[in-house]
């Protein structure tokens, strides 16, 4: 390929059976349809494996993607995306992940790195200049990922290397194992780190960056100018920025609005008086975990310990699954439980979510008190909370059973237990409430990686109580022209949802981190476009960028039904129609059955699918997705 900016044109694909390498070299038609991220992955794992592996067989495929943009210096661009079948759904699994090492990702000389095989022994790939070496890493296999890094750093210069590891839970198959960069910035949801367990790889070790050229490199400085100077003005950039940072998100919402769930959702936080407002995690504020390019410093390290650990950054999620999903009241066990999760290589939402299923099904009598080793599992009960996170790193005792997933487990446990697990396609739901957020809801239930709290922006941003005061300002560039309760469910709705989930998904395809894009922060539509033209040459529109995302979807939607995941999974946990909201000013709501059921088949009908969820030959054809159309026409209505 001659004239490429941005990006290299080439995928790397490591055989670990055979210790062998090959190179891909994609035409430029390829990369305008997959352009990177979930959807490059996804088009890999559907073209590249048969229907029906074993997650943890060698069959499968772990897969680390940029885009044709991704990496490249420039706000929002510090981002990779880990793709793979997940061991919890069975579906396609995809986590992005900030920090340093996607733009050495970039720089490696590839766009992807595609892992394939089982090594017969503990392996640490590395990558430099374009050459792929194996070394033997027995000596780092039960090693916590700071050790681990801090290894191979020292092996290979901290200076010019990066590091994407797994810990201990990773080796043992813990089904929601996550991949760990920069000591604590997780790959984390659907299990990721658990399928490069099951391959014996330790870790990916990047040496040495050199970002090909992008197309205007002043009119990419010029974006980077614009944004640094306007993030004052947008007030959700600046809760981002300044400490404590999003790791304080419970303290986000006003104090009558049910944002955060509590007790495995049977209740809802109440933020006063508790101990998750800003100004307690200021006390334990200790910086930022800083992204290349990017002046919004999300990240930060919140360490309760007197000298600050590495792994002390903390995402978004961490603190409703394992604080007030667990009734946990202590801010300083929650914290040090994102610290251990981070050391252990394992993601503290389905950890929080699977745990707060135990202590249900303990409070219930289902499990007695030889089958929980001695812990105390009621909800508040603080103690015990990290020496069982330990042992289900172990797969130790009932660490074995919740290593499963809150699933798993309940299938194990039987007795009506089903009902407990907080989870959507097997991956356990996140702490923000779906009862009041019904965008969230349909994104939860139909999205193809389940249930993740950026499937859209929140109804929370949009709605008529608690909205911020600039969030119509860039959706109505893509028609969401008015503000909505965020309660309320009616097909009108789910207009909003699709346009919101779309444009994410679109980000997603470009690892385009959402915490610096549009609809609500400073990248709007007309910036973004400018930004991937600017990178890459290429004559573009927000159109292209929209079918971007919504080309993902569909993609998404078929690796799942050849899968055997289909609209009877379309659903929510049966407590979000039953059991209804206890506190502040929409107490009482629930989601209404047939009410939900109607925005599903509607948001079918907006996306081109049949009434089963099957995208119809036309949106196929459309999505230049053809090779497709004999795939799905086993299953259309």
């Amino acid at each position: 390929m001659q004239g490429i900016y941005g990006y290299n044109g080439k995928i790397l694909h490591i055989d670990l059976t055979q210790r062998e390498t090959r190179v891909e070299t994609p035409s430029e038609k390829d990369y305008r349809v997959y352009a990177g991220g979930g959807l490059l992955g996804t088009w890999l794992l559907l073209r590249d494996t048969v229907p029906g592996i074993d997650t943890f067989a060698p069959e499968n495929l772990l897969i680390f993607a940029s885009s044709v943009i991704a990496g490249q210096e420039a706000p929002g661009l510090a981002r990779f995306s880990v793709v793979t079948k997940s061991p919890l759904s069975g579906g396609v699994a995809e986590t992005r992940c900030e920090g340093s090492f996607g733009r050495h990702l970039k720089g490696s000389g590839y766009d992807a790195v595609v892992i394939h095989g089982r090594s017969d022994s503990p392996v640490a790939v590395i990558l430099e200049d374009g050459r792929v070496t194996f070394q033997d890493a027995s000596d780092l296999w039960g090693s916590d990922t700071t050790v681990a890094t801090d290894h191979l750093l020292e092996q290979h210069g901290a200076e010019e290397t990066r590091v994407a590891v797994i810990g201990p839970a990773g080796e043992n198959l813990v089904r929601f194992a996550s991949i760990v960069t920069d000591y604590g910035i997780q790959a984390m949801r659907m299990g990721v780190g658990a399928v490069m367990g099951s391959k014996n790889m330790k870790a990916l070790v990047l040496k040495g960056c050199s970002l090909p050229p992008v197309f205007d490199a002043e009119g990419v400085a010029a974006i980077s100018r614009r944004f640094l100077a306007d993030m004052p003005k947008n007030s959700l950039a600046m809760w981002q920025k300044n400490a404590p940072g999003f790791s304080a998100s419970a303290d986000l919402s006003d104090s009558e609005t049910a944002y955060i769930g509590v007790d495995n959702y049977r209740a809802n936080l109440k933020i006063e008086g508790s101990n998750y407002t800003r100004a307690n995690y200021l006390k334990y504020h200790r910086g930022a975990m800083e992204c290349p390019g990017c002046p919004n410093d999300c990240i930060k390290r919140i360490d309760p310990a007197s000298e600050t650990r590495k792994a002390s950054g903390i995402h978004q999620e961490v603190t409703g699954s394992m604080g007030p999903n667990l009734g946990n009241r202590n801010l300083e066990v929650m914290l040090e439980a994102n610290v251990l999760c981070n050391l252990l290589g394992m993601d503290p939402v389905s950890l929080g979510f699977t745990i707060g299923f135990a202590m249900e099904c303990f409070e219930a009598g289902l499990l007695g008190v030889d089958e929980v080793n001695g812990f105390d599992l009621r909800f508040g009960a603080e103690r015990d909370i990290l020496a069982l996170v330990k042992d289900i790193s172990d797969r130790k005792g009932l660490g074995a059973l919740l290593a499963e997933g809150s699933l798993r487990a309940s299938q194990q446990i039987g007795k009506g237990s089903a009902r407990f697990a907080m989870q959507v396609k097997g991956i356990e739901m996140v702490s923000f409430e779906p009862r009041t957020q019904t965008n969230l809801a349909l994104g939860y239930a139909t999205a193809p990686i389940g249930p993740r709290y950026d499937i859209c922006e929140h109804d929370w941003d949009f709605d008529t109580v608690t909205g911020w005061d600039h969030t119509l300002e860039y959706s109505r560039a893509i028609g969401v022209t008015e503000r909505i309760p965020m309660q309320y469910a009616g097909k009108d709705k789910v207009r909003t949802y699709k346009a919101l989930n779309n444009l994410w998904s679109a980000c997603d395809a470009l690892d385009l981190c959402i915490f610096a894009s549009a609809p609500t922060r400073l990248l709007d539509m007309e910036t973004i476009t400018r930004l991937i033209q600017s990178i890459t040459g290429w004559k573009t529109s927000s159109y292209e960028f929209m079918r971007w995302g919504e080309r993902r979807n569909h993609l998404m939607r078929v690796y799942n039904l050849r899968e055997g995941i289909g609209k009877d999974l379309d659903t929510l946990p049966e407590r979000f129609f039953s059991e209804p909201i206890v506190y502040g000013r929409l107490s009482g709501v629930v989601l209404d059955r047939k009410a939900f059921q109607d925005e599903i088949e509607t948001y079918y009908s907006m996306m081109g699918w049949d009434k089963n969820g099957v995208p119809l030959e036309g949106t196929l054809l459309d999505h230049r997705l053809d090779w497709l159309v004999p795939v799905c026409a086993q299953w259309a209505d």
